[in-house]
This record gives C-alpha cells, sequence and structure tokens, in this order.
C-alpha cells in the first residue's frame, strides 16, 4: 500500500466519522420529556395505530393478513415480545425508548417508530422524496 492510498483511506474514515458524529449530537440533542414520546406503528407503509409512551405497561396485540405481533409497552418504551415471523429477528431489536429508534420486521411488513410529536417539522432532516 502506498502513501497516497494511506492518506485517503484516512481521509473516507474522518468524513464518515465526522457524519456520523454530527447525526448523533444532533439526535442527542433533542429535548424532551418523559411521557411526551409516542410510537407509530404502521402495517404496509400506512399508519395503523399509534401510543402513547408511559410508565404503565400496556399490551398491543395485532393480527393482520402478514402476520402476528404483540408489543409491550412500558418505562417510556416499547418492545416486540411475539412474532409469528419464520426469523423472528424483530425480537432482538429489544427495546427502544429514544427518538427515531425503529423496530422493524420485514415479514409482517412492519414497522414501528418512536417519534416525539412536539418537534418541529422545520427542524426535520429527512427525504423529501427518492428518485
Amino acid at each position: 500500500m502506498k502513501r497516497g492510498d494511506f492518506v485517503i483511506i484516512v481521509l473516507v474514515l474522518l468524513v464518515a466519522g465526522s457524519i456520523y458524529g454530527v447525526k448523533w449530537m444532533n439526535n442527542r440533542n433533542e429535548h424532551y420529556a418523559q411521557g411526551d414520546l409516542k410510537a407509530v406503528i404502521t402495517v404496509n407503509g400506512k399508519e395503523y395505530k399509534t401510543v402513547s409512551l408511559t410508565k404503565e405497561e400496556q399490551i398491543i396485540e395485532m393480527k393482520t393478513k402478514f402476520g402476528h405481533n404483540i408489543f409491550k409497552v412500558y418505562d417510556y418504551g416499547i418492545q416486540m415480545t411475539y412474532s409469528d415471523a419464520p426469523l423472528p429477528i424483530a425480537l432482538e431489536m429489544g427495546f427502544i425508548s429514544r427518538p427515531r429508534q425503529q423496530i422493524i420486521c420485514i415479514p409482517a411488513r412492519l414497522m414501528v417508530e418512536v417519534v416525539n410529536p412536539d418537534r418541529s417539522i422545520d427542524d426535520d432532516d429527512e427525504l423529501d422524496a427518492v428518485i
């Protein structure tokens, strides 16, 4: 490996690290109070249900044509506790409780995302379109 190759690799790593660091800092600085967050459950791209993340325990059972899933809401977060998917990888995604964290189950065409409803839409840096 030549000196130029090493310099290019280091520059690419620094750029990637700085992009990740900026995104991490933006997510860490989002202010919210416990109990303000909600979990948006979507099935096949359409909103199925929005759940407030509270300290009290709630069980959400979903039966759709794509599968059967059970969620448990507790301690201001949500976790998938059952999935009838052939490879229930979504169960390993664990407990989520911060904005923009997600649980995704591809066989059930299901996504759960924690959102902060008080956050301004202008602050959102998501994509507007895909070409």
